[in-house]
């Protein structure tokens, strides 16, 4: 009599029991072991379970209410399914919730110009996408050293302003806050002199004001291997010229 309603929700067998102590959910091995592997869950509105591979069935009755409304509707960036007003339909958020995902744009008007103005050809050891060979020299290296790092950073100026340096290093040989500014040789591009003799000015007034380190490399100290040095010996809260 204690054990009559210990049996599964999902396909009626006994309950999975561990040294005496029977599961909370209820399920059979077979079903806690798919709930370990992620094959199935238990909705959290309803409290049935289902593959997670697909809606609940209290989410399809939603759904086919919400084809009747006149709102309107997105496609899943994933399978290009209608997703009732979501980035993700319910198939794909179920399938890839837990997972980072990395997805490559097409025929999308929106990001038809930041393509055009970031394409790039230099890949990283750490897959990071780099404008230039030199900063995959600068990258790869930092990867090597197991320095972590991030490629393009914003730096807020002001509420209407920002500048994004070419690195940012969190904490590194008791240094936090370190921000590595790659000068490429392009005096033809005025957009990027331009951009360059804005940082120059502004770097001075940010490392004041935010006690960061900034290093400032060039072509020849990569090329030379010296900008490890640089990196490694840089003195903190001001700008390594």
């Amino acid at each position: 009599m204690k054990n009559e309603n210990l049996i599964c929700p999902i396909c009626g067998k006994p309950t999975s029991v561990w040294y005496g102590n029977a599961r909370k959910d209820k399920l059979c091995r077979e079903h806690a072991q798919q709930l370990k592997e992620g094959v199935i869950e238990q909705c959290p509105d309803c409290g049935q379970w289902h593959e997670t591979s697909k809606p609940c069935k209290c989410k399809s009755t939603v759904s086919k209410h919400s084809e009747n409304t006149n709102t309107s509707e997105l496609t899943c960036i994933i399978c290009g399914e209608p997703s009732n007003g979501k980035h993700f339909c319910l198939n794909c958020y179920h399938k890839y919730k837990d997972k980072i995902l990395y997805l490559k744009v097409q025929n999308c008007k929106d990001f038809e110009k930041l393509e055009a103005e970031y394409k790039s050809d230099f890949v990283c050891d750490d897959g990071h996408l780099v404008k230039s060979p030199y900063e995959k020299i600068i990258d790869n290296w930092l990867f090597k050293e197991n320095i972590q790092h991030a490629y393009e950073v914003k730096i807020d100026v002001d509420k209407d302003k920002d500048i994004t340096p070419d690195f940012y290093i969190p904490e590194y040989n008791g240094l936090k806050n370190i921000y590595i500014e790659y000068w490429g040789y392009d005096e033809t591009n005025i957009k990027y002199q331009k951009r360059k003799e804005y940082k120059l000015k502004i770097y001075p007034e940010i490392v004041k004001r935010d006690g960061i380190t900034v290093i400032y490399l060039n072509r020849k100290e990569v090329e030379t291997d010296t900008y490890k040095k640089k990196i490694k010996y840089a003195t903190p809260g001001t700008i390594n010229e």
